[in-house]
């Protein structure tokens, strides 16, 4: 329990609970003694008392270092050296094992983005004050995305890479991965006592941008593509699988079944591995591709066989066709209108593209507004005098 005494004018507390360490202070009168003293008490009543100690010791750099272990699966230190935590991926990827969550890569780059700027703080000192700060920091900070002699870099040496800003969707993501490591120190680890992004809000994303291309677009782009074959192979699998980029360039020849006209995506968004059909044209073109490539590995690889990078090849033909606005990610936003517009339901469209929550009624919206038109003759007949 609690102990006051006065020295040399001054109010010395003492609080002492078995199972916890005893904690002193100085006050300048005994109202503050007696006031803290009820505090500490109750704490270690609560069960709060432990966190806060805890809070005062561990640094954001301890629980992210831990969370990246614990969660993620990674080596000990690879929170702090990213050569660590590539050696770490090459080796899973070569012995076809999966990783804990399947954004682990994206998810350490980011959180080893927090461990530099603020990964010296204590825990106690990690306030939703500082976090709005770092969070207006992450939305202005100008970064790269490649640098000359990196792993996977086709920026030649000499040359000047491009600076990019973060969107808002991006932001929150990375708000989200440090509120998912706190929200483990507190539940899982008893570190703090409270999650600081509690107060702390995320920034508005909008309604999300459907871009879809018309008729003479994708007619235009694709004649764009077509100078390319890898690129143009990778537009039409978009176009009429709806796969995302990233589930494509996944694709290995062993998920591959010319014969049924079929493609295995095993790394998708949701770590729901799904089949999707190939279409004739898509078919002759994969066979194509397949006498030109090793049958071993990756399907889309460049010319030195590591991950290809369509981006500006993509980019390049947009311009050329004339086409503004439009990311390849689009794509998937073009196939799954003309599917919906086809007559294909939310749950059909849930099967072939492997949404899981309803962002697919955009699609269905986008695909009732080609109605408008004949419902309005129809509506005229039947009001008709």
């Amino acid at each position: 329990m609690a102990t006051i005494r006065e020295r040399s004018g001054r109010f010395h507390a003492q609080v002492r609970m078995s199972g916890f360490p005893a904690r002193t202070a100085s006050f300048p009168t005994k109202r503050l003694a007696e006031r803290w003293a009820k505090t500490i008490e109750a704490e270690m009543i609560e069960g709060r008392h432990f966190r806060n100690v805890e809070a005062r010791r561990r640094t954001l750099a301890d629980a992210i270092d831990r969370y990246c272990c614990d969660e993620l699966g990674f080596p000990e230190g690879a929170a702090a050296d990213p050569a660590v935590a590539r050696s770490f991926l090459r080796t899973q990827a070569a012995q076809g094992r999966v990783l804990k969550k399947r954004d682990a890569r994206t998810r350490i780059i980011r959180l080893r983005w927090w461990r530099e700027k603020i990964g010296h703080l204590k825990l106690a000192d990690i306030t939703p004050s500082l976090l709005v700060e770092y969070r207006t920091r992450l939305t202005h900070e100008k970064f790269t995305r490649a640098r000359p002699g990196a792993p996977g870099s086709t920026l030649e040496e000499g040359a000047q890479a491009r600076q990019f800003t973060r969107s808002s969707p991006t932001v929150n993501r990375f708000l989200a991965y440090l509120a998912h490591v706190l929200s483990v120190a507190r539940r899982e680890w008893h570190w703090i006592s409270h999650n600081p992004f509690d107060g702390v809000s995320k920034l508005s994303e909008g309604a999300g941008r459907v871009r879809v291309l018309s008729d003479a677009e994708r007619k235009a782009l694709l004649a764009e593509t077509a100078k390319d074959p890898q690129l143009h192979l990778l537009a039409v699998l978009a176009l009429t699988t709806a796969a995302r980029a990233g589930e494509l360039l996944a694709l290995e020849w062993h998920d591959v079944d010319l014969k049924d006209g079929r493609l295995l995506l095993r790394v998708t968004k949701n770590a729901q591995p799904r089949v999707v059909w190939l279409h004739d044209e898509a078919k002759r073109l994969l066979e194509e591709h397949r006498r030109v490539r090793r049958l071993d590995g990756r399907v889309f690889a460049s010319v030195k066989g590591k991950l290809y990078r369509y981006d500006q090849a993509f980019e390049t033909a947009c311009a050329a066709a004339g086409i503004k606005g439009f990311v390849f990610h689009g794509l998937r936003h073009t196939a799954a209108t003309m599917l919906a517009r086809e007559g294909a339901t939310q749950e059909q469209l849930k099967a072939i593209g492997g949404w899981k929550s309803g962002v697919v009624g955009r699609y269905v919206h986008l695909a009732a507004q080609d109605g408008k038109a004949v419902l309005a003759k129809m509506s005229d007949k039947v009001l008709s005098k």
